[in-house]
């Protein structure tokens, strides 16, 4: 007896493209350097449009606040963004 077909709207290739086998992932480390401190509204990891995690106090850095996240992307080539206002300097490696 064969399962029921389940219609994805067009997402069967992008599927299909994230589960190959030789697809691996990648770590970045994200880290924000604000004048002020951030709140957490502001400290957002954004990764193709999806909030993943928000960067945590990491101390100071001559005399700016730091925040630092680590986001595991499924593709080398995804969008990584932040919430930081424009004043502050973000950093991905």
């Amino acid at each position: 007896m064969k399962p029921p077909s389940i219609e994805l709207g067009g997402f069967e290739e992008e599927i299909e493209h994230m589960f190959t086998n030789n697809n691996t992932t990648t770590m970045k480390t994200v880290k924000i350097f604000a004048p002020f401190p951030l709140k957490a509204y502001q400290r957002l990891v954004i990764v193709d449009g999806k909030a993943l995690n928000v960067a945590a106090s990491a101390g100071r850095q001559q005399g700016d606040y730091l925040y630092s996240a680590t986001v595991t992307l499924l593709r080398e080539d995804a969008a990584v963004y932040t919430s930081a206002p424009c004043w502050a300097s973000v950093e991905v490696q």
